[in-house]
């Protein structure tokens, strides 16, 4: 763990196991603890790393430079930095955004590209309700910063999990609010994603690709993801069924089992 510094961001992350490298990217607010499910199973058989990306948890938060391309800079440097061969790069949500520039652009320095619960965005995009929207931009409900955060995450699980699974939720809340993210850091990111279009690039992207998918995502609609695994060449595409946007955690074994193998 510690800081690598990518135009004058110091970048938090934490590395993990030994073995092929698998990076993970997170979406807009989203921090390391995010992953907790991820870490402690690949860490058996990989080189897991995991950030928080400029804006959030410990890395600097800048008054401005929120791009995609900025961001897929700071995986460059990450690679560069920590000398990672041929890593395997897994994008969630705006991650996702990330990732697929990543791959545009450096596709010749990562090997598998794993894009879960995103999209090509532009014109096409399939935008979620909004009572969704209207709460990512404009800020949850609630009348202190932990209900806000529950509010916030509750579009991101199905009802039932949003229920019955209330301890881990707002564990996730409050290590999110250990190292809260300014609103000008999280409109950046939101700014970032809204104004997303790689449709065509897309298309270019070489690597081997793994989209996943989530039945019943009311944050980044699965229409998004069957799209994009269309657009681009030599990808799969799963389904993780009765699962929302952050699948990763409630379906996490499925979520988990289908990345592995595919990384066989």
């Amino acid at each position: 763990m510690g800081y690598i510094d990518s135009s004058s961001v110091k970048l938090y992350y934490e590395v993990y196991g030994e073995g092929k490298p698998l990076a993970f990217v997170g979406g807009i607010a989203q921090q390391i603890c995010m992953w907790k499910y991820q870490i402690d199973d690949f860490k058996k058989d990989y080189k897991v790393i995991v950030f928080d990306g400029r804006g959030t948890g410990r890395s600097d938060k800048p008054q401005s430079g929120y791009s995609v391309d900025a961001f897929a800079d700071d995986v460059k440097v990450i690679i560069d930095t920590l000398k990672l061969e041929k890593p395997h790069i897994l994008g969630v949500s705006f991650g996702g955004f990330v990732a697929q520039k990543v791959a545009y652009k450096y596709g010749n320095l990562i090997d598998k590209l794993i894009l879960v619960n995103t999209a090509f965005g532009g014109p096409k995009y399939v935008s979620p309700s909004m009572e969704v929207l209207n709460t990512m931009l404009y800020g949850a409900q609630g009348s202190t910063p932990v209900e806000k955060g529950i509010n916030a995450l509750s579009f991101s699980f199905i009802e039932d999990y949003f229920k019955n699974n209330r301890p881990i939720i707002e564990e996730l809340v409050k290590c999110m609010l250990t190292n809260p993210q300014p609103s000008y850091a999280y409109q950046g990111q939101v700014f970032a994603g809204v104004t997303f279009n790689m449709e065509k690039e897309s298309k270019e992207i070489k690597n081997q690709t793994l989209v996943i998918i989530s039945e019943l995502d009311r944050v980044v609609k699965a229409e998004n993801g069957i799209m994009l695994q269309q657009n681009i060449p030599n990808t799969k595409l799963v389904k993780i069924p009765n699962a929302g946007h952050l699948s990763f955690i409630e379906k996490y074994e499925e979520f988990n089992r289908a990345v592995r193998e595919f990384l066989k």
